[in-house]
């Protein structure tokens, strides 16, 4: 018993360090601060997360609006894409919720492009490419959790042609505010996922997302 005990123990503090180190270096690589003084870009992808337990959005997608919304009235972003949330059991996507949000928030309507037909990361970046290519825009931001960033990047191989910045939100001054617990979720989710992604068929992948998210 003392054994199962010590090796539990071993693995908690291995996961426990894993996850400062990783949370600490995501966000020092993502951080908005690292974006030059004056670089502006066409369009901004604002990836959903999920719903809430009253079908809005949660608090983690609030968050990637919230700092979306905010540079896009600082001129920093001229424009909004919203992918993600798609599921057939609803009458209404997560990225038109977050649309909605953005507009009560003063963005205006014309500058708003929706994704109405991805559940997945994989599927929220190919038609946000497919929204990129037809309004030719060559300067993109992508906005989301540091750890999705993370699994964003080794997702992203071809850009023909576009130049892709990645930036996350301040955890300590981010509205709604994240707690250490969401981010051990978020963590846990994400890692979860991007390992699962380069294990399984992708025939298997997409079969338990479509399972998942109805």
């Amino acid at each position: 018993m003392k054994k199962i005990l010590l090796l539990f123990f071993c693995f908690f503090v291995v996961y426990l360090l894993c996850f400062l180190y990783l949370d600490y270096y995501f966000n020092k690589q993502y951080s908005i601060k690292n974006i030059p003084l004056g670089e502006t870009f066409d369009a901004a992808v604002v990836f959903y997360d999920s719903f809430d337990t009253s079908g809005n959005p949660d608090k983690e997608s609030m968050r990637r609006l919230s700092l979306a919304v905010d540079l896009y009235h600082k001129g920093i972003i001229q424009r909004l894409i919203f992918v993600g949330g798609w599921r057939p059991s609803k009458k209404f996507t997560g990225s038109q919720l977050l649309a909605q949000e953005a507009i009560a928030h003063g963005v205006n309507p014309a500058h708003i492009f929706i994704d109405n037909r991805s559940r997945d990361t994989i599927h929220n970046w190919n038609e946000a490419k497919k929204i990129i290519a037809k309004n030719r825009f060559t300067r993109i931001l992508l906005i989301s959790s540091p750890f999705h960033l993370f699994r964003l990047k080794h997702l992203i191989t071809n850009n023909n042609g576009v130049k892709i910045f990645y930036s996350t939100y301040n955890k300590t001054d981010t509205l709604p505010l994240k707690s250490f617990w969401d981010n051990v979720i978020d963590y846990n989710y994400h890692m979860i996922s991007f390992v699962t992604y380069l294990l399984l068929p992708s025939e298997w992948y997409q079969f338990f997302i479509e399972k998942i998210r109805k």
